[in-house]
C-alpha cells in the first residue's frame, strides 16, 4: 500500500485526531522522495547531531569548550538546507525529551528550546508531532520552576501553532522587521552596544561588518513574500507548489503583495484566537489559505498543481543596530528615537495619555496646539457661564436659542490621568512583585518575559538590548539602567510604550583599559574575567553552551576575518547565535544593583554616590606610621602593613532576622563581590573578603600574617580610623576608569528603585514613622534589579 499525503480540505475535524507514530514514519519516508534507505540515513544523521548536543551538556573538559555552541548551529543549518530534516529533528527531540523526563531532567529545557526553534523554522510539521510536543509541555506543569514556567509558555505557543500553522514564524518576522499590518502591530528592534575601550578594534570591525552585511539584504517586500509562502506551506504542506507561488509573487507589484500579506496575517490571527477546538480551527484555517492560494495562482492564469516536495523558506535575520558606547546617555537616546520613529506618525502616539514633551520638542503647528499650559481658570465648565456660547455647540451664535437648549451643558474636556498613580502602577511592571523588598532572599529570580503569544495585552514595541564585553560594560549598563529608571520615575516616557529586555554576551580581549589597572590599582591584578557570565553558565547549561563559548570565539573569528580579508556574510555565525539568543532567551535572571557612598579625606569635598553590579575593590596602601603617632590597640602592632578600619554591617540570615555587628581590624585590602561564586548560593547578599593583618610570635620571633575575614551582608559601612592620614583607593566593577582615591569611608547598601523613593518621600509627609510603607509603596518594588535574559533561568 502506497503512502498518501493528507489533504486538510478533504478531512473532517474528527479525522485530524487519528494520528499515530507509524503514520508519521511513512509520511517522512515519502517526504524524502527516495528510497526508505535515504530516509533512514537522513534520520540517523540528525540523531547523531542531537546526541552530540546532549554529550556537550555533560562535558566539562577544556577540549570540548572550544566547540560549544557549534553543534546546535550546525544542526539548525542542516534543517535549513533540507526542510524534511526538520520533521526528523522534531520526532527525535520528542523521543529524547520523554527519556530525559525520567532520568536526566537537566536535559529537558535545552532540548525543549531546540525543539521550539525547529518548529518555528519548519516548513511543515505533521499535526501528530505538534500534538505530542503540546502534551509533553502540558506535562511539565506539574514540575517545579522553571520547568512549569517554560512548559506553560511553550504550550501556549504550540496551541497557537496547531490552530494556525506558521503563526510563530509569521509573528517573529513581522516583529523583527516592523512589517506594518492591522492584525498584529508589534515591533521589535535589537540594539548591540560595545565599549571600544574594552574590546579590540578588530572585534568591533568584525561585528560591524557582519551586521551591516546582514542588514543590507533586508527588503520589506521580500520579507512579506516569505511570510506569505511560509504560512501557506505550513498549512497546506505538499498540496501547494511553492516554486510556482514564488514566481507569481515576484511578478506582482508592491501594493498587491501588501494586500496578500495583510490577508494572510488577518487569517492567521483570526484562527489563532478562535474559540473553537484546535482541530476545527485548524481545518477552517487551512481552507481559507487554500482559497487564497488558488486566488494568487489564478491571478497569473496558471493552474495550481501540487509540487510533491516541500521547500525551505528562510527565516530572515532580525534588524540589528550596532553602537559604540561612548556617551553615557546613548542607551536612553536610542530607545527614545526608536519609540519616536515607531509611534511618531501613528494615532497611538498622538493620542497618548502621557506627555511626550521629553521625547521631542514641538516643531510644527499641530504639536504646538496640543501643548498644554498651566493657567488659572475661572471657567465652571458650563456652557451657560461661558462668554462664547458657540464653543459648546455646533450652531452659530445667531441661531442659538436659549429656550431650546438644556439648562446645563458640559463642554468637551480633556481628562488628564494622575501622573503619580500611573507611575506607581507602571513601575511594578518590570519586576515580579511576588518577591520584592526585604522579603526577597532568593539570590536570583526567574520568570516569564512578556512573550508575543500570550493573550494579555502587550506593549506594541520591544527593545532588546545586547551588551558585549566583560564585567566592566555591565557596570556601565547598571548606571544607564538607573538613570533610565530615574527619568521614568519623574515621567513615564518609555514604560508605557516599550518592553525593555537585556541580554549579555561575554567577550574577552587582550586590549586593556585606558589606564593600566595593574599600576594604578594593584588589587585588581588585571582581573577582567566575566564573572556574571560564568554564574549564568553555572545555572543555565544552555547559556553555557551557546553564549559562554563566544567569550573567546568572537576574538578568534575576528582575527581570522582580519587575516583572510573576507567578510562572514555567507554564514554570519555571530549574528546567527545572537539572533538565536534574543529569540529564545525568554527567562530573566535578576541581579541586585548596589549603591555606594564615598566620603573623602578632604572634608571640603562633597560625598559622592555611585553604583556597582559585580564587584567593589578597596586597596589600602602599605605605609608605616611613626611610633609616637600610633595608639596601642588590641590585635594591632605599632607599625606594620595596612591601616586600621572599623566595620559595621547587617548580618544576612535565612531567618530574615536583622542583626547589626561591628568590629575593628587592621587590613591591607578588601573585596566585595555581588555575584555568587557558584549556582548553589541563593542569597541576595555581598560576599565581603577582608585581608586582615595579625601578629603572631613563634620561635623565630614576631611575624605578621594575613588572614581573610569573610562576611555576608547587604548593608556595610567601612571607615578608616588610622591617624596617619591614610586613605583607601576604590575601584568599581573592575573598571580602571571608575577609581576613587583619598576615600576614608565606604557605605554600601542595595540600590533602591527610584519610583519607590519618589513615592516614599511624598508619603512621608503624612506619617510619623519614615520607615513605614503606606499606600502604593507597600506593593511597589523596593530594590532596583537588573534583569539579564537567559534560555532557562535557574535550574
Amino acid at each position: 500500500m502506497e503512502p498518501t499525503v493528507r489533504d486538510p480540505l478533504n478531512e473532517t475535524a474528527a479525522e485530524w485526531e487519528k494520528k499515530d507514530a507509524g503514520d508519521t514514519m511513512v509520511l517522512q519516508e515519502y517526504y524524502t522522495t527516495g528510497s526508505p534507505g535515504a530516509a533512514a540515513n537522513a534520520e540517523a544523521d540528525i540523531q547523531r547531531s542531537v546526541q552530540a548536543i546532549i554529550r556537550e551538556l555533560d562535558q566539562e573538559q577544556p577540549a570540548f569548550r572550544c566547540s560549544r555552541g557549534m553543534f546546535r548551529w550546525t544542526l539548525h543549518k542542516k534543517t535549513e538546507r533540507d526542510p524534511y530534516n526538520n520533521i526528523f529533528l522534531v520526532k527525535i527531540l520528542i523521543s529524547e525529551l520523554e527519556l530525559a523526563r525520567k532520568d536526566n531532567k537537566h536535559y529537558i529545557l535545552p532540548l525543549l528550546n531546540t525543539l521550539m526553534y525547529a518548529i518555528i523554522q519548519a516548513a511543515y510539521i505533521p499535526d501528530d508531532l505538534h500534538e505530542k510536543a503540546y502534551k509533553f509541555c502540558k506535562g511539565l506543569l506539574s514540575f517545579a520552576k522553571p520547568y512549569c514556567t517554560v512548559g506553560h509558555e511553550y504550550a501556549v505557543m504550540l496551541k497557537a501553532e496547531r490552530k494556525a500553522p506558521g503563526v510563530l514564524y509569521q509573528r517573529l518576522v513581522i516583529s523583527e522587521h516592523g512589517l506594518k499590518n492591522d492584525a498584529f502591530p508589534h515591533c521589535e528592534k535589537i540594539f548591540i552596544f560595545a565599549d571600544p575601550d574594552l574590546i579590540s578594534e578588530e572585534v568591533c570591525n568584525a561585528l560591524c561588518d557582519e551586521i551591516q552585511s546582514v542588514n543590507s539584504n533586508e527588503i520589506p517586500t521580500v520579507n512579506m513574500a516569505h511570510v506569505i509562502k511560509h504560512t501557506i506551506q505550513a498549512a497546506l504542506g505538499e498540496t501547494c507548489n511553492i516554486s510556482r507561488l514564488d514566481e507569481v509573487l515576484q511578478n506582482k507589484p508592491y501594493n498587491v503583495i501588501v494586500r496578500y500579506f495583510q490577508e494572510v496575517v488577518a487569517i492567521t490571527e483570526q484562527s489563532c484566537f478562535s474559540s473553537e477546538e484546535v482541530t476545527a480551527a485548524h481545518w477552517k484555517h487551512s481552507s481559507k489559505l487554500q482559497q487564497l492560494y488558488k486566488t494568487i495562482i489564478s491571478s497569473a492564469h496558471q493552474v495550481a498543481s501540487p509540487s510533491k516536495r516541500l521547500q525551505n523558506i528562510p527565516l530572515p535575520n532580525p534588524d540589528i543596530s550596532f553602537f559604540m558606547w561612548k556617551e553615557d546617555d546613548l542607551l536612553w537616546q536610542e530607545l527614545v528615537r526608536f519609540v519616536k520613529n515607531r509611534l511618531g506618525s501613528s494615532q497611538d502616539f498622538v493620542n497618548s495619555d502621557s506627555d511626550n514633551s521629553e521625547m521631542s520638542e514641538p516643531t510644527d503647528s499641530s504639536n504646538v496646539e496640543q501643548t498644554r499650559f498651566s493657567v488659572l481658570s475661572t471657567d465652571s465648565g458650563i456652557v451657560r457661564d461661558c462668554g462664547d456660547l458657540s464653543l459648546g455647540n455646533d450652531v452659530s451664535p445667531a441661531e442659538y436659542n436659549e429656550e431650546k437648549q438644556p439648562k446645563l451643558v458640559r463642554r468637551g474636556c480633556l481628562k488628564k490621568k494622575s501622573c503619580d498613580s500611573d507611575n506607581a502602577l507602571l513601575l511594578s511592571e518590570i519586576y515580579d512583585n511576588t518577591a520584592t523588598g526585604d522579603d526577597m532572599k532568593l539570590q536570583r529570580k526567574f520568570g516569564s518575559n512578556a512573550m508575543l503569544f500570550t493573550l494579555k495585552q502587550q506593549k506594541l514595541s520591544t527593545a532588546r538590548v545586547v551588551v558585549i564585553g566583560n564585567d566592566c560594560i555591565l557596570g556601565r549598563l547598571a548606571n544607564a539602567f538607573l538613570s533610565l529608571r530615574k527619568r521614568e520615575a519623574r515621567r513615564c516616557v518609555l514604560t508605557t510604550k516599550l518592553n525593555l529586555q537585556f541580554y549579555y554576551i561575554p567577550v574577552t580581549s587582550e586590549k586593556q583599559n585606558p589606564v593600566s589597572a595593574g599600576k594604578v590599582f594593584p588589587l585588581l591584578r588585571n582581573d577582567l574575567s566575566c564573572e556574571l557570565s560564568r554564574y549564568l553558565g553555572s545555572i543555565d547549561p544552555w547559556y553555557n553552551s551557546n553564549i559562554n563559548s563566544l567569550r573567546n570565539m568572537i576574538p578568534e573569528l575576528a582575527k581570522m576575518s582580519t587575516s583572510s580579508g573576507q567578510q562572514s556574510g555567507a554564514d554570519p555565525f555571530i549574528v546567527d547565535v545572537t539572533s538565536y539568543y534574543v529569540r529564545m532567551g525568554y527567562q530573566p535572571v535578576c541581579f541586585q544593583i548596589y549603591s555606594v557612598k564615598f566620603t573623602f579625606i578632604d572634608e571640603t569635598t562633597e560625598c559622592v554616590s555611585d553604583v556597582f553590579l559585580i564587584q567593589l575593590d578597596a586597596d589600602l596602601p602599605e605605609l608605616k606610621c611613626p611610633k609616637e603617632a600610633t595608639l596601642s590597640r588590641k590585635r594591632i602592632t605599632s607599625e606594620g602593613w595596612g591601616m586600621q578600619i572599623a566595620v559595621a554591617y547587617k548580618k544576612i540570615a535565612l531567618s530574615n532576622r536583622e542583626s547589626t555587628r561591628q568590629f575593628a581590624s587592621r587590613c591591607t585590602g578588601l573585596v566585595m563581590k555581588a555575584i555568587p561564586s557558584n549556582g548553589a548560593e541563593d542569597l541576595v547578599c555581598l560576599d565581603v573578603n577582608i585581608s586582615e593583618v595579625t601578629n603572631k610570635t613563634n620561635l623565630s620571633g614576631r611575624a605578621s600574617l594575613i588572614e581573610n575575614i569573610k562576611i555576608k551582608t547587604s548593608h556595610v559601612k567601612i571607615e578608616v580610623q588610622d591617624s596617619c592620614g591614610k586613605s583607601m583607593k576604590v575601584c568599581l566593577d573592575k573598571d580602571s576608569r571608575r577609581i576613587y582615591k583619598d576615600v576614608v569611608s565606604i557605605e554600601v547598601s542595595p540600590c533602591l528603585e527610584p519610583g519607590y523613593c519618589l513615592h516614599k518621600m511624598r508619603a512621608s509627609r503624612f506619617i510619623q514613622n519614615e520607615n513605614e510603607d503606606i499606600g502604593l509603596t507597600k506593593y511597589m518594588p523596593k530594590c532596583l534589579l537588573l534583569p539579564i535574559n537567559t534560555f532557562t533561568g535557574i535550574l
